[in-house]
């Protein structure tokens, strides 16, 4: 059985763009045009770049990007790989020291410590 917040996003995602409301309700990464196609949004490989015109033009017709440029803002830049809101991670470490921000979430490696 479905919940009612899983049967209006499925409306939601075929009929119209999110409100702030049902991004609030359900979360901005459900609208995501990105979301299902990580191959598409990633390098494939080390010092691959071939995928990120691509990615971009995913991230141009997406109704919540304003949402995932904030979230990734939140992030060391060196951590965020792929392409987020069309941003790539050289132009996030770009956006966060232009808008005199730093990241408000720990490194992977202070997230792992010493666990590897």
């Amino acid at each position: 059985m479905e919940s009612n917040d899983e049967n209006n996003l499925t409306e939601i995602e075929q009929h119209s763009v999110p409100t702030e409301g049902d991004i609030q309700r359900i979360g901005w990464m459900a609208f995501a045009n990105c979301k299902n196609r990580t191959t598409e949004m990633f390098p494939q490989s080390h010092k691959d770049i071939s995928y990120i015109l691509n990615a971009r033009a995913i991230c141009s017709e997406c109704s919540v990007s304003k949402h995932c440029l904030e979230y990734a803002l939140e992030f060391p830049a060196a951590d965020m790989h792929g392409v987020w809101a069309g941003y790539t991670s050289r132009q996030l470490a770009a956006e966060q020291k232009r808008r005199g921000v730093g990241p408000s979430r720990p490194t992977l490696a202070q997230m792992w410590g010493d666990k590897y």
